[in-house]
C-alpha cells in the first residue's frame, strides 16, 4: 500500500481513497454477496461498507492488513443487515465454550470446498441462507475466501478458538441441510404415476 496515499485520504482526500479501494470493490460485492444472496441488498451494503470505510480511514493502522480491515467492516455491515431483518440465529452459548478453551474434536481441514463444487449454486446460496450468520462469515472466509484461522480471527474479532469452533459447526450443519435438499428434491422428482404404483 503507497503510504502518501494512505495519509492523504485520511486527511480527508477523497481521491485518495477513491485509489486505495478501488482495487477491492469486487472483494467487497463479492463477501457481501456470499453473506445476502440478494443482489440489491449486497449492492446496497457494499456501498454502506465503502461509507463506513471512509468514515473510519483515519483510524485505520497498518498493523491490520488493508484488505482484513475491509472483510471487518464487510462483514459487520452485512451481519447487522441480516440482524436488522431478523434471520440472524444467536450461538453465544457454543462461543463462550471455545472461548473458554472448548476445541472441536476434529478441527482439521476437510473438502468444504469440494462439498461446494458438488452442489448446483441454487442449493449452495440456499444453503447457506440457513446458516446462523457467524458460522457462514467463517465457512465463506475459509473455504471460499481461502482465508487462514489466524486471519479470520482478525476479520471477525474473535479467538482462533472460536473460529474452528464456529467453522466445525457449519460444517456439520451445511451438510446435513445439502443432504436434506438432496432428498427432497429425490422425492420431488418421482413421477405421480411411480408414486401410485410404487415404482
Amino acid at each position: 500500500m503507497d503510504e502518501l496515499i494512505l495519509r492523504r485520504a485520511q486527511k480527508g482526500d477523497a481521491s485518495a481513497f477513491e485509489q486505495l479501494v478501488t482495487p477491492y470493490e469486487q472483494m467487497i460485492w463479492r463477501v457481501c454477496w456470499h453473506y445476502l444472496h440478494h443482489r440489491e441488498d449486497a449492492m446496497d451494503c457494499a456501498q454502506e461498507v465503502m461509507l463506513k470505510a471512509w468514515r473510519s480511514i483515519g483510524q485505520y493502522r497498518q498493523n491490520c492488513g488493508f484488505s482484513s480491515w475491509l472483510y471487518r467492516i464487510a462483514g459487520s455491515v452485512c451481519i447487522d443487515f441480516l440482524r436488522k431483518q431478523k434471520r440472524m440465529v444467536d450461538s453465544d452459548s457454543m462461543d463462550a465454550m471455545a472461548e473458554n478453551g472448548f476445541e472441536p474434536a476434529d478441527d482439521s481441514p476437510t473438502p468444504e470446498a469440494e462439498l461446494l463444487d458438488r452442489e448446483s449454486t441454487g442449493d449452495i446460496s440456499r444453503a447457506l441462507d440457513q446458516l446462523p450468520a457467524d458460522m457462514r462469515t467463517v465457512l465463506i472466509l475459509y473455504a471460499l475466501e481461502k482465508q487462514r484461522y489466524e486471519d479470520i480471527a482478525q476479520i471477525t474479532g474473535v479467538s482462533v478458538g472460536t473460529v474452528k469452533s464456529r467453522l466445525n459447526r457449519a460444517r456439520q450443519k451445511l451438510a446435513a441441510i445439502l443432504a436434506n435438499q438432496r432428498e427432497q428434491n429425490e422425492k420431488s422428482s418421482v413421477l405421480p404415476s411411480e408414486r401410485r404404483t410404487g415404482k
